[in-house]
């Protein structure tokens, strides 16, 4: 499935690899990282992230539920 997704849209990511001392060493960094990212780039990564997802969850497009409520006359 994940290889679908790649093929629908090529995505532009620079391979990035760091070497760290320790798991706390990781962390700050990782928390640096995303302090330092604006609020737009921010949201940019949460809406690829939500996009993937539903491309995993509904590969064919997410269908809606039909729902329906059937109310006598005069009742509410």
């Amino acid at each position: 499935m994940a290889k679908d997704i790649r093929k629908k849209k090529k995505r532009q990511i620079a391979l990035v690899v760091k070497k760290f001392n320790s798991f706390e060493e990781a962390e700050k960094a990782e928390i640096e990282y995303w302090r330092n990212l604006s609020g737009e780039e921010k949201l940019k990564v949460l809406d690829e992230i939500q996009m993937m997802h539903l491309r995993a969850m509904y590969p064919k497009g997410k269908k809606f539920e039909k729902v329906v409520r059937i109310v006598k006359l005069g009742e509410e």
